[in-house]
């Protein structure tokens, strides 16, 4: 299901941005209406809705620097959004596939993607949610409208010939060439008009009855205008939008008025039939049909003559309104709608400053967005992947490009970058990925020096190095798995792989992952052994989500993590210096490389006083925060400080034991460990947040 659910992230990634677009476009709209109402015909009036709609239905629009979202953009909110949460985490990094065919196995993109037992995550929690209510509506829709159109078909068009005469009459008068039958039925409310090639003028009888032949006038005018302005099509398609953004109550509300202003533009066409001086008249057929109406219950995706009562009061001013004719030309309504047109369906222009490109990348990499990471390539754009020596040893085109990201968004990859230096047209930068299977053993899959040469602000040239140790302690990982389950699991090994080249098949992907997991915990279950550790010691492990915001003043370190004594104290002189209130004793430490790792002068890891509220700080000192509503894996254990080496890794061991058993995946953003004083004991609160 997730799987299922992840192909509908972009569409719902799309429509969120076309829905707070179109928001802010509608209400132009209204204010537009209001200012210009004195000057505006009502068809030109509606004209307006339609840049509305097609705002709506364009999948892609030009870049333009008379973009009205140049000036009004939620992507601003959300890259500044993404700074702050760069120096909140820092290198909290994510993952990718680099060399991973160099490995003694390979990975099959499609395994590992259909393999993933992560739980759910919010984004695709509110895909399913809004699809699963779109389906509904859609539904409904369709059962509704399938209803009444096999109920009309059984009937017997009306032949009435009084009736057809005053029908063909009113054709004429409007120029309507359209074949029209009147069907009597009583599964309509009010007179409407189904179907797009040969529609049907649905009647009740007690309406057919009540009327009399000038009033039935008056409804034919007005349901044979809508033929003529092929009203239904764009009934149709404000339903069908109505069911994709039914979660936009701003566009519930245009769309209301559109359907308001449809009519209005109806009323205003047929008033302009020959016989002209029967505005009063008119009105007062769309009272009376009003009055024989119980309930209001428009039809989804058919035209009528009546629409809610709330709007009704509008529409008969409007009505009596001598201005309300049906002008063919309205220069001030041209210059409206093409001035709205140039404005409102086109984008912003994307910022040509190098490091937006980043950006927006950590971004995509965020939403798993593949269109947008391959809009920022060149459509000749090379990916190169450069070897210890300096050369380089792989080569990606294009459509290599967008696979590589494919099977890259299929780990869930969290992406980081530092280092940034921009000179001429060429962006340098320190980048890394992790991914989602291997993050719980804190190893960086992926992380080195990453160069893009930029033509036009889009990359032409694409080049990577990766960190060698870092890789062959990538390969190592796979490898001593590998081994693990031809030495502990050969039935496993032999059912799911094919041959020794590691490929993972479709249906075993899941499998793989779980026995990943087991594997992890068996490695920190032997390593814990020999260090006396029991596992009916083991502290318990739960699963929390913070109910305030953790924040500290913090620095990144490179060393021993023994070293965090140190980093501590150099911590606490900086606020002392800059006398920022800290929390005696209450320190924070963020780690991101597995301490049995070799050359421990190279490990990262982010260390910080606690304090009450935020204070503004200079680099390389930032702050950083476990945010309130963020769950995590939670542990605590505690004892004299020279055991330290006994009581931290059994917290993780636990942790790791809890997540083989509950197939959690965890820890994407470093371990987190909050140490205060207790009794004379330290205490160490160890916290992995859950992806």
């Amino acid at each position: 299901m997730p799987i299922i659910l992840k192909n509908f992230e972009p569409f719902f990634s799309w429509l969120l941005q076309t829905s707070w677009q179109a928001s802010i476009l509608a209400a132009l709209i209204l204010v537009l209406q209001r200012l210009f109402r004195r000057f505006l015909p009502p068809a030109w009036s509606f004209g307006l809705w339609l840049i509305l709609l097609v705002k709506l239905v364009l999948p892609v629009s030009p870049s333009s620097r008379l973009s009205l979202f140049n000036f009004v953009s939620i992507e601003k909110l959300i890259l500044n959004d993404q700074r702050i949460a760069a120096k909140d985490s820092r290198q909290g990094i994510g993952m990718g596939i680099s060399g991973l065919g160099e490995a003694k196995q390979s990975v099959s993109a499609d395994s590992v993607a259909s393999g993933q037992s992560a739980p759910i995550s919010l984004p695709l929690l509110l895909t399913a949610t809004w699809l699963i209510v779109a389906i509904v509506l859609l539904g409904r829709t369709a059962y509704v409208n399938i209803s009444v159109l096999s109920h009309a078909r059984k009937l017997r068009p009306l032949i009435d010939g009084e009736v057809l005469n005053l029908l063909e009459n009113c054709k004429s008068e409007l120029r309507v060439h359209v074949p029209v039958s009147v069907v009597v039925t009583e599964k309509v409310q009010s007179p409407a008009l189904l179907g797009f090639i040969r529609p049907r003028l649905l009647l009740p009888e007690r309406i057919l009855q009540a009327l009399t032949p000038a009033e039935l006038r008056h409804v034919f005018l007005h349901e044979l205008a809508h033929v003529k302005r092929l009203d239904i099509f764009c009934s149709w398609l404000v339903t069908f939008l109505q069911i994709l953004h039914w979660f936009n109550p701003i566009l519930w509300l245009a769309f209301n008025r559109i359907r308001s202003d449809l009519e209005i533009a109806c009323d205003s066409l047929a008033l302009s039939a020959p016989r002209k001086n029967q505005r009063y008249e008119y009105g007062r057929t769309i009272i009376k049909v009003l009055e024989l109406t119980a309930k209001i219950s428009p039809l989804p995706g058919a035209a009528g003559i009546l629409e809610d009562k709330d709007y009704m009061k509008r529409r008969i001013s409007k009505i009596g309104d001598t201005r309300l004719v049906a002008k063919r030309w309205s220069p001030i309504g041209a210059l409206l709608v093409a001035g709205l047109g140039m404005t409102a369906l086109t984008n912003p222009v994307v910022s040509q400053h190098p490091e937006a490109i980043l950006e927006r990348m950590k971004i995509a990499y965020d939403r798993q967005d593949v269109k947008a990471l391959m809009a920022m390539y060149a459509s000749d754009a090379v990916y190169q992947e450069i070897g210890p020596d300096g050369k380089p040893y792989s080569t990606l085109d294009r459509s290599g490009i967008e696979n590589y990201y494919r099977f890259n968004l299929s780990q869930n990859p969290k992406f980081n970058y530092s280092d940034v230096t921009v000179k001429d047209d060429t962006l340098k930068f320190h980048g890394a990925l992790r991914s989602g299977l291997f993050e719980v053993i804190g190893l960086y899959e992926v992380e080195g020096e990453g160069q893009f040469v930029i033509r036009d602000g889009l990359i032409a040239t694409a080049l990577w190095r990766e960190e060698p140790r870092l890789k062959k302690r990538r390969m190592e990982i796979f490898n001593n798995f590998v081994d693990w389950l031809k030495a502990d699991k050969p039935q496993e090994y032999a059912s799911m792989f094919s041959h020794d080249l590691f490929v993972m098949h479709r249906a075993s992907g899941e499998k793989v992952n779980e026995l990943f997991l087991e594997w992890v915990a068996a490695q920190v279950n032997a390593k814990e052994e020999r260090r006396m550790i029991s596992m009916g010691d083991l502290p318990e492990v739960k699963q929390v989500r913070l109910e305030k915001d953790l924040i500290a003043i913090c620095k990144e370190f490179r060393g021993p993590y023994a070293g965090a004594p140190k980093y501590i104290t150099e911590m606490k002189n900086y606020c002392d210096e800059q006398k920022i209130p800290y929390r005696h004793q209450h320190v924070l430490g963020v780690y991101f490389d597995d301490p049995n790792q070799p050359h421990p002068e190279t490990h990262r890891s982010i260390q910080g006083v606690v304090v009450e509220k935020e204070a503004a700080v200079e680099p390389p000192y930032f702050v950083y925060k476990m945010k309130k509503g963020d769950e995590y894996l939670y542990t605590k254990v505690k004892g004299n400080p020279i055991d330290t080496h006994l009581f931290i890794p059994a917290g993780y061991m636990a942790i790791f034991n809890y997540m083989g058993l509950k197939k959690i995946q965890a820890g994407s953003t470093g371990g987190h460990q909050v140490v205060t004083m207790e009794d004379g004991q330290v205490v160490f609160e160890i916290y992995l947040k859950i992806d």
